[in-house]
Parts: C-alpha cells; structure tokens; sequence
C-alpha cells in the first residue's frame, strides 16, 4: 500500500538506477516519480506533499549541484545526492548549499532510506513551519494601520504610557490597541507576541526591558530550540542577562527555515516532536560542523551518556545556569559569564 502522504522525487539519467530505486522505494510503500533529466523535473507540476529529491550530479542538461543552486530560493524538497563520482569538495558543496545527505555509489539501501525518512521529515517540519507563518502573516494584515504601529511598540518593552506618547494617543486608547493586536494575532501572552513579531520579521527597535535600547551589535546569537515555552522563557531571560541575542523557536523545523547564518551556538531539548535533538544535532553536523550544539534532557542516562560530545555538551534537567554559561562561553572563547540559579 502506497503512502500518499509522501513522494520521492529521482532525477537520474541511468534508467537502470531510476528503476532500481522505484522498485525499493515501492517495497517501502513509498510513492517514487522519476526523471531521466533535470529540465524534465523542474517542468513537472508536482503534487503539494511532503517529498524527497534524489538527484543525481551528472545529469545530461546541468549539474546537479548547479541545478540544486538555481532552485534554493524556492519551496523545493529536501535534497539527497547520489553520484558515481564524489568527492570531497562536491560534497561539502551540496551539504552547505542544504542537501541532507550526499552519497557515493555504490550505497547500501539503508544508507538511503535513512537519508530519504530524515529529508521527508525535514520537509514536513518546513511545511508547517511554512503554514504557520501563513497563518501569522493572514492576521497580521487583518491588523488595523493603527494597531500595525502598535505591535512594535508593544513588544519593544515600552510602557503604555511610553507607546501612547510615541503615538499621539492617550494610554486607554494604546490599551484598546493593544488588546485588539493580542486578540488578532492570537497571542496567548507578551512573550508570545515578541515571538510572532520576530517572526513576521517587524523591525524592533528597543529593548524589551523597559528603557535599554536593544544593542545587537558584538553580541552573540545563540538559538533555542525547544516545545517547552516556559524552559524556552527562561532560557531566552538567562542569556539576555548573560549579555547574549537569544532566539528562541519551538521546534527543529522552524529553527532550520530560519537558515543556519549568523547563529553562533545552538540549545536544543532532546525530546521534541518530529526532528528530535539528536536529529538536529547530527544535521548541523554536517552544514556546520563547527558550530557548538548543546543537548538539554530529563532523562540522567541521556545526559551522561552524550555529556562532553564534539564541541557542545549535554545537561540534564534540572541544570546549573552557572555551569551551562561558562561552558558556552568556553566553546565560544567569550569571558566567562556569571550565573547561579536552576532551570
């Protein structure tokens, strides 16, 4: 039986390879569409599912490599490169450019079946992710102008008062606004909205503690990644008082369609729907294998099991705030931050 659900997409010019991996992906129930070249992939109107590109990098009309570059800025699935001849510079290539995997044939059917499971799953998580912001950026435009000019003001951390002032308006007026913009854009608190407007990508331009202008300028990003709102509140505060720009997502999926630039370090929960810690950790592996990843989990074997792995490290829940600050600062080379309370 089929799962519609999902496709896999082959681009190969080998017609023994294009059957080979149809009949595998069929014994895994998995629907496969394949193409002898890569103009006759683009041109196909593929159906809106979760999918899978295998595309192989000698192809008769471009590369495969230069095809994966011209598609990057569309909504095109998650890439896995199969070739008869890699090498190391290729591959580098195609996993910083996004691919999940790049294979050298031959390769056993595990190897690609893992490597197509990790990219389907990643295309499902870019999807909601996807749907998600649709969904914030259809309220957003059923805002009022006025309340459009709210929104920042309210999540920069200004007072009522303050945002009143700024706007001409008195303070009850702001309020109405204000609660108008909670309703709208769905937010269930004040944090809730920082993290829709940063989303939606509004400009912010102060602190959200009142009075300090929000300095970006030097700071270090550290992302976190994790379904718990309240770890994710209170690890956001820890590392903004530690002197860090912490931002902060709900899952891996919404981490990962915010592109890997500019992130310094990564905390992610090993536990979390879809794409877990572990799955995240291995994927920025391999786009940047220098960037710390730090594990966070309830579960004690966990932690000591993984505690002090590659260039990140793993704590157990609950954990020192102390001990997690001075070992991101050592893996960033920053001076050693303070910090004494529990999460």
């Amino acid at each position: 039986m089929m799962r519609d659900e999902h496709i896999v997409f082959i681009v190969d010019d080998d017609s023994r390879i294009r059957e080979a991996l149809c009949e595998l992906l069929a014994s895994h129930g998995i629907r496969a569409m394949a193409f002898g070249s890569a103009g006759d992939y683009v041109n196909f109107e593929k159906p809106d599912a979760p999918a899978c590109l295998i595309l192989d990098i000698e192809l008769p009309d471009i590369n495969g490599l230069d095809l994966q570059s011209e598609i990057a800025e569309g909504e095109h699935p998650p890439i896995v490169f199969i070739t008869g001849h890699g090498d190391i510079r290729s591959s580098v290539r195609a996993i910083k450019d996004g691919a999940v995997d790049f294979l050298t044939k031959p390769f056993t059917d595990a190897d690609l079946m893992n490597a197509i499971n990790a990219a389907i799953a990643l295309d499902k998580e870019k999807r909601a992710v996807r749907a998600e912001s649709g969904k914030l950026k259809r309220r957003y435009l059923d805002l009022t102008p006025r309340e459009r000019e709210v929104l920042p003001l309210v999540v920069s951390g200004l007072l009522n008062k303050q945002a009143a002032a700024a706007l001409g308006i008195s303070e009850v007026t702001l309020q109405i606004h204000r609660r108008n913009v909670m309703q709208k854009m769905e937010a269930a608190s004040l944090a809730d909205l920082v993290r829709i407007a940063e989303r939606l990508e509004i400009p912010i331009t102060h602190s959200r503690r009142v009075g300090k202008p929000r300095m970006t300028k030097h700071r270090r990003v550290v992302a976190i990644v994790d379904d718990d709102l309240r770890l994710l509140e209170s690890l956001e505060d820890l590392l903004e008082s530690a002197g860090y720009l912490a931002r902060s997502f709900s899952s891996a999926g919404s981490f990962l369609a915010s592109g890997l630039s500019g992130v310094d370090a990564v905390i992610t929960d090993i536990g979390m729907p879809g794409m877990d810690g572990f799955e995240l950790r291995d994927f920025v592996r391999k786009v940047r294998p220098d960037l710390p990843v730090f594990l966070i989990t309830g579960r004690h074997e966990l932690a000591e099991q993984h505690s002090g792995q590659d260039i990140g490290g793993c704590f157990r829940k609950p954990f020192d705030a102390q001990v997690l600050l001075a070992t991101l600062a050592n893996a960033l080379r920053d001076p050693e931050m303070e910090g004494n309370d529990e999460i």
